[in-house]
Parts: C-alpha cells; structure tokens; sequence
C-alpha cells in the first residue's frame, strides 16, 4: 500500500499543494478541483488548467488515483440531485483527460441542511429507490469513460451499513462500481466494544470489491466524530491486516485532519503497516 492524502488537506496554489505532498514524501492523492482553483464539479472546464494540473504531478512525482465527486445522490431537492448528475458527466471527462481511474460518490441523505447529516427518511423504500435511479444515470458515463465508481459505507448517509453496500453493489454488479473503505465510517455510536468483529464483518462483505482505503480515526464511541489517524480509537492493527488480507495494494489515503498533523499520521500509519503481516 502506498500512502497518499486528500489534496484538500493543503491550502494554497496548485503547485504549492504538489510541493507540500512531495515535502511530505506522499506519492499519491485523491484530488478535489477546487486544489487547482476550480469548482470540485464544474460545469465547464478549460484544458489549460487540466494540463497544469497533470503537469504539477508529474513534477512532484505525485499519482492522481481517485477524484473526489461527491454530490447528493438522492438530494430531496430533485433540481439539486440533477443538477449533480449533470455535473458528473463533466466531472468524468476531466478524469479520463487526467487519466484518474476512480471517482469517489457520495450515495446521500434526505437531510435539506447536509448530504453528511442524518434523516430519518435515509431508511425509506423513497430513497433507496432514488438512490438507485441515480446510480442508473452515472454508470453509463463511467463505463463509457472506464472509470470505478467508488461509494463509502456512511453512517449519516443511505447506505450506513456494510449489508446495505452489499445489496447496492448485488443489484448491480457492475465492475465500474466498487467500494471506498474507510474503517471509521464503519461504526455508529456505542459500536466500540464491538470493534474487531464490526470491521472483520464489513470485510467479510465488501473486502473484495475495495477500489480505494482511506485513513482517519474515530474520536470516542458516544457521538462519532472523526480526527486525525493515529489520534483516536479506531483499531488500526485490525483494519490495516484486514486490507492485507483481503489483497488490497492500492493507495491509503489520509483524510480528516490539518495540515498541521500529517507528519504525525504518516509516521504513525507507516509504522502501523510495518506490522501487518
């Protein structure tokens, strides 16, 4: 596994962000548009700054493996949840030209405040059914753009459970859709005491269909609130000999933290993978 970070941990120019992944012996990283100045889904792109972008990686020696592409995906504001789709089909021509083989998805809340944020309706036939549309309509132009669609087990979100990301993934089987693991996604409040067993469960599920990892911790089991790898509680000596075993070789990307705190987690995570078998 090689460690890479979310672009969006870096603020500044867009070669100021490649320096600073290099600086921190990075190799690679999942990129938000908005690190090169753009809207994260545009609507209208120019080639110009696309060629700068793949340009400043090559320089800093960086590999761009995923672009973040998260919208609602069954937004109650059906406006919004179009507007989002339409916004993908752009997104998926700025991949193929940068040649990133995987977008991250956000599948949604029928939260109006936050896609990121709770409701009750997550769990109505409604949004399922949404959900589902909307994968319809964004699978077509990843295949027609051989790209991976990857899609993260989120408590707050539709699918929050390792079981319902295996019945997403059944109903379609489609090789263009895999999943994001994220160890800390995987719980909510109070699943602590199961830890070992809640991660061994979702691997047992989703470990073979993981298109990328990602690398963040949780803060404490009462009210999920996630912090910087190696800051808090996850077990990351179970979740990284889980990826081992399951053959997952791709690139561990750090997120949820400052800038501030990379140095401390990629020490940490660099020493937490030399002990995974």
């Amino acid at each position: 596994m090689q460690l890479g970070i979310f672009s969006k941990t870096y603020e500044g120019t867009l070669e100021h962000v490649f320096q600073k992944m290099e600086q921190d012996q990075l190799t690679c990283t999942q990129f938000n548009l908005s690190s090169a100045g753009m809207e994260s889904m545009p609507l209208t792109y120019d080639r110009a700054v696309l060629d700068k972008i793949k340009d400043a990686a090559r320089r800093h020696h960086i590999e761009l493996v995923a672009l973040s592409g998260t919208f609602n995906m069954i937004d109650p504001d059906e406006e919004k949840r179009q507007d989002g789709i339409q916004r993908f089909a752009v997104l998926c021509e700025i991949a193929a030209y940068l040649e990133i083989p995987i977008i991250t998805l956000c599948t949604g809340s029928k939260n109006r405040e936050s896609k990121w944020k709770w409701h009750d309706d997550n769990d109505s036939n409604d949004a399922w059914e949404d959900l589902l549309e909307t994968t319809k309509q964004l699978l077509p132009m990843a295949e027609a753009h051989h790209l991976t669609l990857g899609i993260e087990v989120e408590a707050s979100n539709v699918i929050h459970s390792p079981a319902l990301a295996r019945k997403y993934l059944d109903l379609f089987q489609n090789d263009h859709l895999k999943i994001v693991m994220d160890g800390a996604n995987l719980f909510h409040p109070k699943q602590i005491e199961t830890m070992q067993a809640t991660l061994s469960e979702a691997f047992a599920l989703l470990g073979n269909d993981i298109c990328l990892a990602h690398a963040k911790d949780l803060a404490s089991d009462q009210d999920i609130q996630f912090v910087a790898a190696g800051t808090g509680i996850l077990d990351y000596d179970t979740y990284l000999q889980l990826l081992k075993n399951y053959h997952y070789e791709g690139a561990l990307i750090i997120h949820g933290l400052t800038e501030a705190q990379v140095a401390e987690s990629k020490t940490f995570l660099e020493r937490k993978l030399s002990y995974a078998l």
